[in-house]
């Protein structure tokens, strides 16, 4: 969606939350890969917001478990590529409740452009333009907040960085495609991976498990925070498992380093994708570390996409999902 819409539409919340008595909180709503969509938006209000809170869910919970808090004062950001259906019923118990709604979606013409009071349609497919992704329009979101309610004092720099995402993106593919080739020939039947990340990547390793090797490969993956890897997964580390380290450009880097030099000791089997060698650093480094899951998340499906061709398991293949009822 055009930068100009956002904004315009943060505008009008704007009014309207001055009048009930100034924004508490926003919440960020979604399951599955649009979970992992709106993390970056989620972690950038977490980390730059001052004056209120923010919060994720996953669709189902909230609609069973739905915070007391929620009111006018609450901005419920939910995501849904179509309309997955405890999404939709998400954002109509946002709407029940009083709270703003800004339905995420890919169309302008699903289930969640009909229920949202305002919709954002960012860009899905084969010619995904990935400056215009889910993952870029929940971050667009959350620096519009900022910028909106508390004057972010870096939103130019962060508004700059969309100009650089798909070339980034583009040039990192390339970059990558023949490590990423070797390591899905090495690794095409091995049952399990596990995939480390921290800060604003977490929602990566996230996506690359959930969504691209559980859902789309049918491979068993566990996705772990660097921070809690010491906590007592690196005690099944092995030199044969096969793990990814997401490392993340900005504050939490030092986490991912001290897991790297751990795997460099004690295990063999491991990839490091670095944002840093991707190109990353065009982007301002008062705001670099948001956007990491933009670029990051195009990149690891880019490793998966190598093993789905050498395995010949398509990315669209499914064994119970939209197939049988559940």
């Amino acid at each position: 969606m055009e930068a100009s819409k956002v904004k315009e539409i943060i505008s009008e919340i704007k009014t309207k939350m001055d009048k009930a008595g100034g924004l508490k909180h926003v919440y960020f709503i979604a399951c599955g890969g649009s979970k992992a969509a709106i993390f970056p938006g989620l972690y950038l209000l977490q980390s730059e917001a001052k004056t209120f809170g923010a919060t994720t869910y996953t669709s189902n919970e909230f609609v069973h478990a739905t915070p007391k808090e929620l009111d006018e004062r609450c901005i419920a950001v939910i995501c849904s590529l179509k309309a997955t259906p405890e999404t939709v019923e998400a954002v109509k118990t946002a709407n029940a409740a009083g709270a703003v709604t800004i339905s995420m979606t890919g169309s302008s013409k699903t289930g969640m452009a009909e229920v949202g009071q305002y919709v954002v349609v960012y860009s899905n497919g084969d010619n995904q333009i990935y400056s215009d992704s889910n993952q870029s329009n929940s971050l667009r979101i959350g620096f519009e907040i900022l910028k909106q309610f508390e004057n972010y004092e870096n939103y130019n720099a962060a508004m700059k960085a969309y100009d650089y995402i798909d070339q980034i993106i583009a040039e990192a593919k390339e970059k990558v495609l023949l490590e990423a080739q070797k390591w899905a020939k090495k690794n095409k039947d091995c049952p399990i991976f596990y995939v480390l990340a921290s800060g604003s990547n977490y929602g990566v390793a996230y996506s690359m498990t959930f969504c691209h090797f559980m859902e789309m490969q049918w491979k068993h993956a566990i996705c772990i925070h660097t921070g809690e890897y010491f906590h007592g997964p690196f005690e099944t580390t092995t030199k044969e498992l096969p793990m990814i380290l997401l490392m993340s450009e900005g504050r939490t880097r030092a986490l991912d380093e001290r897991c790297r030099t751990f795997l460099e000791k004690y295990a063999e089997n491991f990839i490091v994708i670095d944002p840093r060698e991707l190109g990353i650093n065009k982007i301002d480094s008062s705001v670099v570390e948001f956007f990491n899951p933009v670029i990051m998340i195009p990149i690891e499906r880019h490793y998966v996409a190598q093993m789905a061709e050498i395995r010949n398991h398509s990315m669209d293949e499914r064994r119970y999902m939209w197939k049988v009822e559940y």
